[in-house]
């Protein structure tokens, strides 16, 4: 089984290589956050990063275990895993809720590629809100993350889409 992770800081361009792999035919798991923070702004909810960054973790895990579980037998890219929700917490200076670490523990992904931050194409929406300075802070906590939980992390170049997305594969093969 291979399950591979796409992470890093906020507007790195994760997205857009699961959109790109997405093409390709593989098989790939949206970023749990954004929908998250989509419908909880739909619901009126306080559950968005920005208000309760605890009550919004744990629906995004919930999300998170449930495309790893989808995963099954085949080679899935996911857009964020489970341990950037530590990262974020870390980053927020926020206590984990109770099921966090053990699940982060359980749900292992065969391959991290992080994503540095990168001036040249960052920039905020109505769901990504941090400043750079906030987004590179991020990449470092998530980094931290994965290497406490006992991951090797491959930092992706930054290159032309083709080219990263080739760099990630070239790493699984």
């Amino acid at each position: 089984m291979n399950r591979v992770v796409i992470t890093g800081g906020p507007a790195t361009g994760k997205t857009t290589l699961i959109t790109e792999l997405n093409k390709l035919g593989y098989a790939v798991f949206p970023e749990a956050a954004r929908s998250v923070i989509k419908q909880q702004i739909t619901l009126s909810s306080d559950k968005v990063p920005w208000l309760d960054v605890s009550g919004f973790s744990q629906l995004v895990l919930n999300k998170q275990c449930h495309h790893f579980k989808m995963a099954n037998n085949r080679l899935s890219f996911f857009d964020r895993g489970i341990p950037d929700i530590i990262g974020y917490l870390n980053n927020a200076n926020q206590p984990f809720f109770d099921s966090l670490i053990n699940t982060a523990e359980n749900y292992k992904y065969d391959f991290v590629f992080i994503l540095p931050p990168w001036k040249e194409i960052y920039k905020t929406d109505n769901e990504r809100r941090e400043d750079f300075f906030e987004a590179a802070k991020l990449f470092k906590a998530i980094n931290d993350a994965y290497i406490r939980l006992g991951y090797q992390t491959i930092e992706v170049p930054k290159l032309t889409v083709k080219e990263r997305i080739q760099f990630i594969l070239d790493h699984i093969k």
